[in-house]
């Protein structure tokens, strides 16, 4: 098989496994009225949450929209529309900077920490069961692997973006 062919089964490989994961996420979240977006923009918003799931740090989980569409990779266009689902359904709350009232900051609520909480736990369950017919062995070594694909991959884009 030429390189060029065993790259493009790697890249197909890579397409498919992520394919799987996304939509075994969804259907795990499906069970709690949460989408794989929703959960994403919640647990980076909860990025300073404490291991027994009190906040760390008010101004880490105090975010604005521009923050956010940087950490998510998005526009801020879609962390607005994020926001408005997330806020009329008591998840998240709307605020103003204190510093500096143009900007609105984002944060979680009561409600939005243990509708992630209960998201963790069940995203948890889901991994361990779907990758349960991996050795420990094996792990590691998609571990290894996969970083370095990760390393080549950013590397690439830091270089296409210059």
């Amino acid at each position: 098989m030429s390189d060029r062919s065993l790259d493009e089964t790697l890249y197909r490989q890579f397409l498919t496994v992520f394919v799987l994961l996304d939509d075994g996420d969804r259907q795990t979240f499906k069970q709690i009225d949460l989408t794989t977006t929703q959960y994403n923009f919640l647990r980076t918003l909860a990025n300073g949450t404490l291991a027994n799931g009190t906040l760390a740090d008010a101004a880490v989980n105090n975010l604005t929209v521009t923050e956010l569409a940087d950490k998510l990779l998005c526009t801020r266009g879609n962390v607005t529309r994020l926001v408005q689902r997330l806020s009329s359904s008591g998840l998240i709350q709307v605020g103003s900077d204190e510093r500096d009232q143009r900007l609105v900051r984002i944060s979680l609520t009561a409600a939005g920490q243990a509708k992630l909480a209960q998201a963790r736990q069940l995203h948890e369950a889901s991994i361990q069961r779907r990758l349960a017919g991996l050795t420990p062995d094996q792990r590691q070594q998609l571990i290894e692997l996969t970083g370095v694909a990760v390393q080549l991959l950013q590397t690439d884009l830091s270089a296409q973006s210059s």
